[in-house]
């Protein structure tokens, strides 16, 4: 398959989502990627157990699907970084790396000695790839955050939901996993200028910083009319009636908008024929924008017919909708197979699994398996010898904890 970072090597001091995330969409895409755990407990992701959200008689109770979902295709070695040869491997590690992702706090690696200035001493083509909470600048660089967070602060979550919810914050990590993102097309583009510079680059990407981008024409209006959005309800901040979830016989079904030439369409197959050509239905940006009134008759209408049968017609019309689906659901989804959003992993405790896989592809290449999360410090040998450390070198190391 083609693997465009083939031979770029990245040594990941991260935890949790934001770092490991953006490292493992570059180890998709081919570069190998060294992932330095602490030598006592690991990546705080290894503790998130099937058994903490679903019980202890749940399925795979004893598997990560936290870590797996963070860390699948990489190489683990252990470290204490209190320890002075523990930052040597690490010194050591960078002198021959491509490139080094950490989300950890800004200041926690400079404190190590292996803060930006210093690392690019050791190797000046080095990309420095920091994942922030609040950015490199400001009064909040060091304030502590978390998803969350970053959702409330960015105004995700004051939008989110029904006027009479509180605030809501999105039902994924939507903050970490963008932000992430954001972190790997960062390290890409400082990767591409290092190609035509020759020199390393710093990447600062933040989940807070990502949050505002995302909303960008929302806030403009904002800014640019001095009027707050209402909350997006379900569908959008200024998206109301033909838009989001319908109940059905059986379920939901989701539309995103009917147009000028889709809606005689669409008022045929759901029998309102009657009000095609009515200025309080038929208009399309009160249908669209302002359209209470509809979305109060599609509420009565689309409960007669299961899913399948409205998006049957609905789709033969060319109408956009689709099916709202759990997670079990999406999980036997042929869509998400054939092009690799889900893989199938062999694990050695819960046995062939399907998880996550990436959305990105290149030349119409689509993988098929996930290679497995690695064994806390799975690697920690292999990874030494490859940096010209003799056998007694890695035997003193362990015998004074720093690996």
């Amino acid at each position: 398959m083609s693997k465009p970072l083939e031979g770029i090597k990245v040594v990941e001091i991260a935890q949790e989502i934001q770092g490991p995330f953006a490292s493992l969409i570059l180890a998709d895409m081919g570069a190998d990627v060294v992932k330095v755990e602490n030598r006592e407990t690991g990546d705080l992701s290894r503790w998130m157990l099937a058994a903490l959200i679903g019980g202890l008689d749940v399925k795979n109770a004893t598997v990560s699907h936290y870590f797996i979902a963070m860390n699948r295709g990489k190489r683990s070695i252990t470290a204490d970084l209190k320890k002075p040869g523990a930052i040597e491997m690490i010194r050591r590690m960078v002198k021959s790396y491509d490139v080094l992702v950490t989300n950890y706090r800004p200041g926690v690696l400079d404190r190590l000695g292996l803060g930006y200035d210093e690392v690019r001493k050791i190797n000046p083509r080095i990309v420095y790839a920091q994942g922030s909470s609040w950015g490199p600048k400001g009064p909040w660089v060091t304030r502590p955050s978390r998803d969350t967070l970053a959702q409330a602060a960015s105004g995700v979550m004051a939008k989110t939901g029904m006027p009479a919810d509180p605030p809501l914050a999105a039902g994924i990590f939507v903050a970490d996993h963008s932000g992430a993102l954001s972190l790997a097309s960062g390290v890409l583009a400082a990767l591409f200028a290092r190609e035509r510079t020759g020199k390393g680059q710093k990447v600062d990407a933040s989940i807070y910083g990502t949050m505002i981008a995302m909303q960008g024409m929302e806030i403009n209006y904002t800014s640019i009319t001095g009027v707050e959005p209402e909350r997006a309800g379900r569908g959008h901040q200024f998206l109301r009636g033909v838009w989001g979830a319908f109940p059905t016989i059986d379920g939901y079904i989701c539309i995103a908008g009917v147009d000028e030439q889709r809606w005689p369409s669409f008022c045929r197959i759901v029998g309102i024929q009657h009000l095609e050509k009515d200025p309080e239905y038929s208009d399309n940006v009160i249908r669209n924008f302002h359209g209470d009134k509809i979305q109060r008759v599609l509420d009565e209408i689309f409960p007669t017919k299961t899913t399948a049968e409205w998006l049957e017609e609905l789709t033969g019309a060319d109408i956009l909708a689709t099916e709202v689906v759990d997670y079990r659901a999406m999980l036997k989804s042929e869509q998400a197979r054939v092009n690799g959003y889900l893989l199938e992993l062999d694990h050695p405790v819960a046995g062939k699994v399907l998880v996550s896989g990436t959305p990105v592809t290149i030349n119409g290449e689509v993988a098929a398996a996930a290679e497995p999360a690695p064994e806390l410090g799975q690697h920690t040998e292999e990874v030494l010898l490859e940096l010209g450390y003799t056998w007694e070198e890695i035997g003193a190391l362990r015998d004074t904890g720093a690996v």
